[in-house]
């Protein structure tokens, strides 16, 4: 699958590492410009490309990487989806990490409204960086909780992740899953959770 990916700081960069191990071609990029990525050639394999944001929003399937603060305008660069999958990696803090509020949505029904006919799904965040290559301590599977509105897209992101060693763990919709997967839910960042298959 054709993966872009917006934001190269460490979650942008870990999933691009983490997507490339799969049979993916990865666009990742950043802000400042696809050329502000050459000198990190070396952290990424051949299938990861860097390529300007709004190329990366272009994609079948795109990794919001960025702060919540700035996702609303960076996916309103698009003004039709046209039904691409994007998956909400965001957690709702605002840059000197304070929490943003935005019931009665959840953070990722907010960004939904930003990104017009789009399906977004929520994941990766309740995962700290470190544990987003799928990788564990010994025979099994890393646990993946994700949620989202759109049926198909739901079962298509799963098929994508299942092969990167994750055991993908459908939460429901966005109003729902999304509440107990965002910051003060419940799952954040504290469930870093295993399972033998």
């Amino acid at each position: 699958m054709e993966i872009g990916i917006v934001g190269a700081g460490t979650v942008g960069t870990v999933l691009a590492q983490t997507f490339a191990r799969g049979d993916n071609q990865v666009y990742l990029s950043r802000r400042h410009g696809a050329e502000s990525l050459a000198a990190r050639r070396d952290e990424f394999p051949a299938n990861v490309e860097f390529v300007e944001v709004i190329t990366a929003l272009q994609q079948p399937l795109v990794i919001m990487a960025v702060p919540f603060e700035q996702a609303p305008a960076v996916l309103e660069l698009i003004k039709d989806y046209e039904q691409r999958i994007v998956v909400d990696v965001t957690n709702q803090f605002t840059a000197d990490f304070k929490k943003i509020v935005t019931k009665p949505l959840t953070g990722s029904e907010v960004l939904a409204k930003s990104a017009n006919n789009a399906r977004m799904l929520k994941a990766f965040n309740t995962l700290p960086p470190k544990y987003m290559d799928g990788h564990v301590a010994g025979p099994g599977k890393r646990v993946l909780f994700y949620a989202g509105d759109d049926r198909a897209a739901k079962k298509e992101f799963a098929a994508l992740v299942k092969p990167l060693n994750f055991h993908p763990v459908n939460l429901g919709r966005l109003r729902h899953g999304g509440s107990v997967m965002q910051v003060g839910g419940g799952l954040g960042n504290t469930h870093f959770v295993e399972c033998e298959e």
